[in-house]
């Protein structure tokens, strides 16, 4: 019996040991990368967090969230050309290899739920139209591992966050994090600059990529203005609602000045179709919130009357929001009719998914090097995807919605109605920005935060499926 117990008191204490031997080695390994090169420190932090993911360290993925709008540019001849994309497939691999040993369903994990079946066609589309259907080419490949990248962090974000605990975590470093982003957007305006550690993070552009001079609209960490500007109004909606019913007082405190800072810092970026989108949210937002239908139209019209009046000061204060000038005007019109025309051209299966920037400026009759988007969500997927991946990402959009109005059968107070909110709203935002701008290439920061919401949203509805009494 003794030394039952003593055996037993040995395996109880291997499991920190390892886990400190563990720390210490890949402490070693970042150290030696770091002096090395950027790309072996890259390669080194990969390492760290598939090591990490085996072992399941749930701080993990609150570190992948806090840092997410950071993405530095890797230079190499990879398809993988951030480092947050290298980090989301090691994240994944690493959780993935923890399941197989022990012993946990892979099927269950990666094929259950209409969500999940939904973004691997439209997945499927974009990889046949990209590979089967034209040729295959960098852009292509650059883009698919992104995609595949945040169908990574989707997959992890369903297998690791389960109880309310974590899902509280998970939204304070979300928080935490994009305080962190619009403070360094204020640094920017204070600077009157982009900001050396801007140049730093994204060094390896072609000029006719970069961003225009300076001129007042803040872009953060992230690569572009519009970009940041579409983070925002991801995050925003959870900042309302956590703001007004999180059970958790840190949280709660964290959403109401994120709100409030987040707003201001959309202005900062004066992206158009970005503030356009935010008034949509807090419409949105007084529809779903308010306690009576009395209340809904009082929130309605002061939020209407609130917009026009901030509108006019906006426009006062920044030129560039006292309207539509001729130039972007011609500009998007011609961006328009050239995606048009390349959809025209490949109705069914598109061009490729990726390929659009590639070929759009010679449509246009633009520079040599231009590469535009086409500045519009649904022209872009139908010049590069046609009309099989146009319709395969509204299957998407729809299943995520009705999962989302799903929600408000729930408890007012409760995670999952405040999630089946916030994602309702911030997707809704998403097609309503995409009217005038195209992200998803553009700024991975941003699509890896909406997949983030898409993996909130069908981490929710596992766990209502885990906790359904059994038939009788």
């Amino acid at each position: 019996m003794m030394e039952r117990i003593a055996v037993s008191g040995v395996a109880e204490q291997n499991p920190p040991r390892r886990m400190e031997w563990l720390f210490a080695v890949l402490a070693v390994v970042l150290v030696v990368a770091a002096y090395a090169n950027i790309l072996v420190l890259a390669l080194g932090a990969g390492l760290v967090v598939l090591a990490l993911a085996l072992v399941r360290f749930q701080p993990l993925l609150l570190a992948l969230v806090f840092f997410l709008p950071v993405a530095p540019y890797l230079s190499w001849d990879l398809p993988v050309k951030d480092l947050g994309t290298l980090l989301r497939v090691c994240l994944f691999a690493g959780a993935l290899a923890s399941r197989v040993h022990r012993g946990e369903s892979i099927r269950a994990w990666l094929f259950s739920g209409k969500l999940t079946w939904t973004m691997l066609v439209y997945c499927l589309v974009a990889v046949l139209s990209g590979v089967a259907f034209n040729p295959f080419t960098p852009s292509v490949a650059r883009e698919l591992m992104r995609l595949a990248s945040y169908v990574c962090f989707y997959y992890v974000i369903t297998d690791w966050v389960r109880t309310d605990e974590d899902f509280t975590a998970l939204l304070k470093a979300l928080m935490i994090s994009c305080l962190c982003v619009v403070a360094f957007g204020f640094y920017q305006i204070v600077v009157g600059d982009y900001s050396a550690l801007f140049e730093a993070l994204y060094p390896i552009q072609d000029e006719l990529l970069k961003n225009p001079p300076w001129s007042g609209r803040i872009t953060s960490f992230l690569s572009h203005f519009n970009g940041l500007a579409g983070y925002l109004n991801l995050v925003i909606p959870f900042c309302i609602g956590f703001g007004i019913h999180a059970r958790d007082v840190l949280l709660r405190r964290l959403s109401r000045v994120c709100f409030v800072l987040s707003s201001i810092a959309l202005v900062l970026t004066q992206s158009r179709g970005g503030l356009l989108t935010y008034g949509a949210i807090l419409l949105m937002s007084a529809l779903f919130l308010a306690p009576s239908a009395r209340r809904k139209l009082q929130w309605s019209a002061a939020i209407v009357v609130g917009a026009v009046a901030m509108g006019i000061v906006a426009g006062l204060v920044f030129e560039r929001l006292a309207g539509v000038d001729q130039f972007t005007e011609l500009t998007r019109l011609a961006i328009w009719a050239g995606a048009f025309s390349v959809f025209a051209g490949s109705p069914v299966m598109g061009i490729g998914y990726g390929n659009l920037r590639q070929q759009l400026g010679g449509v246009v009759g633009g520079p040599d090097g231009w590469m535009p988007d086409a500045h519009n969500l649904y022209l872009q997927l139908l010049a590069e995807t046609g009309i099989i991946g146009l319709m395969a990402f509204a299957a998407v959009v729809v299943v995520a919605l009705a999962i989302a109005l799903r929600l408000r059968r729930k408890p007012r107070f409760s995670i999952e109605w405040v999630i089946g909110f916030a994602a309702f709203a911030g997707i809704a935002g998403v097609m309503v920005h995409g009217c005038v701008d195209y992200m998803f290439h553009t700024t991975p920061q941003f699509a890896a935060t909406f997949f983030l919401v898409l993996g909130l949203l069908n981490a929710v509805s596992r766990r209502q499926e885990r906790t359904k009494p059994e038939p009788a």
